[in-house]
């Protein structure tokens, strides 16, 4: 009596030939923008990331074209193994933006709603051991396998034993010169970095767009940028007092 497992979330991961040669390189671009924007904007507990201190557009910084050009080519593949027709589509960087993790600092449960693709690259990773460096944990909000509401929740006892059926999460243990790509609606976190050393790595937000070609065939893709049309007045200039509802 076999069970078959459906609907597979697709993570794509690479290991890049040439990471240890552009590593010290990338590592003090990275080390040189936070020691730039010193002002610390969350909590001590959480990792330093460039996207809420005013880092998030690295992929326009010649220090990092290597891994930019890495990211263009491995998206490629990774929608080509998708199935996507890339004759009809334009892939834009939206964001890009590094995270340094020191000694008990992590990052927590969230999602990259204003993009369709997301993607990590580990430039150092503090050296296997007893001690979690920091996972990559993706959660399963479909729950597809739940047969009756709240069944696999933590709070229960239900579960008698764990499986790939009512698993709720999947980490991924972080691998110097390794690149991840994966859904960027997928939520995710990182769990603490219980060493004693630094965990660096760049994050990328990538966009799908419908080209020239295919504007205006698909609802489902944005149009190209190129056509798209600014207001001619700011926003910020309507007097709210002014305005009446019908």
């Amino acid at each position: 009596m076999p069970i078959e497992t459906l609907f597979p979330l697709a993570i794509y991961y690479e290991d890049l030939a040439d990471a240890p040669k552009h590593q010290q390189k990338l590592l003090a671009a990275v080390l040189q923008l936070e020691r730039d924007g010193a002002e610390r904007r969350n909590y001590p507990e959480m990792a330093w990331t460039g996207d809420l201190h005013g880092v998030e557009q690295i992929h326009t910084n010649p220090d990092f074209g290597w891994i930019v050009e890495q990211i263009e080519r491995h998206t490629a593949i990774y929608l080509l193994e998708l199935g996507v027709d890339l004759s009809k589509v334009d892939l834009y960087i939206q964001r890009a933006w590094p995270i340094v993790s020191r000694t008990e600092q992590e990052i927590g449960s969230h999602c990259h709603n204003t993009a369709h693709i997301s993607a990590v690259y580990y430039i150092k990773v503090p050296a296997e051991g007893t001690y979690d460096p920091g996972r990559l944990v993706f959660f399963d909000d479909a729950r597809v396998n739940e047969v009756s509401p709240g069944l696999g929740s933590e709070n229960t006892d239900i579960i008698a034993e764990d499986s790939y059926f009512n698993q709720l999460q999947a980490a991924y243990v972080p691998i110097e010169g390794r690149l991840v790509l994966f859904p960027a609606k997928q939520r995710h976190a990182v769990t603490m970095n219980e060493t004693e050393d630094l965990r660096v790595s760049l994050s990328f937000d990538i966009v799908l767009t419908a080209n020239r070609s295919a504007s205006g065939a698909y609802e489902f893709l944005t149009p190209p940028p190129g056509q798209w049309q600014k207001f001619k007045s700011s926003p910020s200039g309507i007097d709210r007092s002014n305005l009446t509802l019908d």
